[in-house]
């Protein structure tokens, strides 16, 4: 039986599409020199969460960052939060560094004259507070950074619209080791600018919260109506207002731009949710995934970053990096196939030298996708959709030798009707449909074989080639062809899991603009946030007397019979029903039931609960109130 793996984690580059850096004496005088910093930021994928204050930063610590972005009192593109102080950054930095995290600061607004040199004072400050990363737009804030602070890693912003792989190399030419993408991109485009730069730049790709409407954040329609800057974190969002059309000839009389009595939000935009497709964006090269919300709640940051580092725990124990302890059992690479790799079908996988008990355990899901067979076809084509189409949730089980054999007949056959799909020679869509029907057969006796392999898991090509036959084949200019990615099971997560989104504040989810199939699109009929959850309580102590209580400080009312859950870091939320006659005031005194917000009660628990633990609960009624 073929065996089939990932090219090793450091594969060279090809020279033709990968310039090597010049060295010292050939750059130019005003370009950095800065080094690859070596810094082992590949152990896995870093989950990077935002904090609008100190007490922000030490939550997304508690609840598993990697590293925590945050902006000082001035030039961090928010003005709504507290943001932090000098000190703040100290105990912040001392406080991650602890606990193995990293604090990264944003310097990227788009700064005025004036503020230049106030600029270069407060990189000078900034240097020394332990800080880990500044993240810049403005290139002259960029190479000012590098003069005065030089041993602080320099990280791109989003405000600069990196969209491909030449501004992105030009950049670590002149010092950034990370580029923040636009979220305009879509998963290809991620690809393609990950196998053409150097393997120690990182890439950031946001995964969840809001989203501007204009292009990666330069807009100008704040200015225009409030005289606040969008640019200078200033942006009081009028595109999330209520707009009606008045005719020119009937002043005063209102029409809705849509049917409604209210008029309607001309461009409010949707709130991005990867959390169920961030196996898609790891392995097409993403080794930063960002959640936006500096501006929001403590208990929003710790509720998305315990889910995403979840998801990612979940990525690396089902692609065969991590056992489920946390031991590595291979070094983490994505699954991009760089230009000047060997061929799929003739490397080694690097994991081969693990236990076999491992393999089993751990990477059997990871590689019992189409077999590579197909791979040679689809470079011809130039691109790949591996990721593109979503396979359920399902686990593959470990294969027999024949099921084995039967799953790369079904590869075989679902890359045939592939290529019948996007190849320029097809003879017509209805025989490309013909082509993917008659893979399907084969693809369910390879399904039979595995021995309960789910269909869908073998077969994800086919329906790949079904979809294309309804979609027009992008023109690729002479020469160019799409980075691929090595196939791979979806990566499935628990139900409890994919329902955390919906316990927070937000408006109507999408995917942004990864899947271009599924593009985003505009909310025009509200402006306000979903909200099912409320925080009705934090945790201030608890002792183990009488079967264990919790003492509380209250925010919403509590009864008995109400369920409720308390926010863990690293595991599902502890649900607890109320008992009757549990309640006590800070006195010590019964009551019915804790209906006084920013109060202290007390109330059973039978599990441990550490300080400020946020509890939760149903509102009555979703609302559409913000969080």
């Amino acid at each position: 039986m073929e065996t089939l793996v990932s090219a090793p984690t450091s594969a060279p580059q090809s020279s033709a599409t990968q310039p090597a850096p010049q060295s010292p004496a050939s750059q130019p005088a005003l370009q950095p020199t800065l080094p690859p910093s070596g810094l082992p930021r590949r152990r896995k994928p870093e989950v990077l969460a935002p904090a609008g204050n100190l007490r922000g930063l030490k939550t997304a610590v508690d609840f598993g960052a990697d590293a925590v972005y945050c902006g000082g009192k001035a030039f961090g593109m928010r003005s709504a939060p507290k943001n932090l102080s000098l000190e703040d950054f100290e105990e912040g930095a001392r406080y991650a560094h602890e606990r193995g995290a990293r604090v990264y600061v944003t310097l990227n607004v788009l700064p005025r004259n004036s503020e230049v040199e106030a600029m270069r004072e407060y990189i000078g400050q900034l240097k020394d507070t332990g800080i880990d990363a500044m993240i810049v737009t403005d290139i002259g804030v960029m190479m000012m950074a590098h003069q005065i602070a030089p041993d602080i890693e320099l990280h791109v912003s989003t405000q600069a619209g990196v969209t491909n792989y030449g501004a992105a190399q030009a950049l670590y030419e002149f010092g950034a080791r990370r580029v923040v993408l636009a979220r305009e991109m879509d998963l290809q485009a991620v690809r393609d600018i990950r196998a053409r730069i150097p393997d120690d730049m990182d890439i950031e790709c946001f995964v969840h919260g809001a989203m501007c409407m204009a292009f990666s954040g330069r807009c100008l329609f704040s200015n225009y109506l409030t005289g606040r800057d969008g640019n200078h974190g200033e942006c009081a969002q009028p595109c999330r207002w209520k707009y009606s059309i008045v005719e020119e000839k009937r002043p005063g009389q209102y029409y809705p731009i849509e049917q409604t009595a209210e008029g309607a939000y001309l461009f409010n935009s949707q709130d991005m949710c990867m959390l169920d497709h961030l196996d898609d964006l790891i392995d097409s090269g993403a080794t930063s995934l960002k959640i936006e919300g500096r501006s929001k709640s403590a208990y929003y940051i710790a509720a998305m970053t315990n889910a995403y580092k979840i998801a990612v725990n979940e990525y690396m124990v089902q692609r065969g990096f991590e056992s489920a302890s946390g031991e590595t059992l291979r070094p983490f690479t994505d699954r991009v196939i760089r230009e000047g790799d060997p061929d799929w079908s003739l490397i080694v996988d690097d994991a081969a030298a693990l236990p076999a008990d491992a393999i089993e355990r751990n990477a059997d899901k990871a590689f019992a996708g189409v077999p590579g067979g197909d791979m040679g076809l689809e470079f011809a084509g130039g691109e790949s959709d591996a990721s593109e189409s979503q396979t359920p949730e399902s686990q593959t089980q470990p294969q027999t030798t024949a099921a084995a054999t039967a799953s790369s007949a079904a590869g075989t056959a679902a890359a045939t009707a592939d290529a019948a799909t996007t190849s320029p020679n097809a003879a017509s869509t209805a025989a490309a449909t013909a082509a993917s029907t008659a893979a399907k057969p084969t693809i369910d006796a390879a399904a039979r074989a595995a021995g309960g392999t789910q269909l869908d898991e073998l077969s994800y090509k086919a329906r790949s080639a079904r979809r294309k036959s309804n979609t027009a084949p992008e023109v690729l200019p002479e020469g160019w062809h799409h980075a691929r990615v090595r196939p791979a099971t979806h990566v499935s997560l628990p139900d409890w899991l994919l329902e955390e989104p919906d316990k927070v504040a937000h408006r109507d989810y999408s995917t942004g603009f990864y899947y271009p199939e599924h593009k985003v699109s505009q909310n025009t009929d509200r402006s306000a946030y979903f909200r099912a959850w409320m925080v009705v309580g934090e945790v201030l102590s608890w002792s183990p007397s009488e079967g264990g209580r919790v003492t509380i400080m209250s925010r919403n009312k509590i009864e008995a019979g109400q369920q409720v859950e308390f926010l863990l870091p690293g595991r599902r939320p502890f649900a607890y029903t109320m008992p009757a006659g549990g309640f006590r005031d800070a006195d010590g005194r019964w009551v019915e039931a804790i209906n006084n917000p920013a109060h202290v009660f007390s109330m059973p628990c039978p599990e441990p609960m550490p300080e400020n633990t946020a509890i939760r609960s149903r509102t009555k009624r979703p609302t559409l109130k913000a969080e």
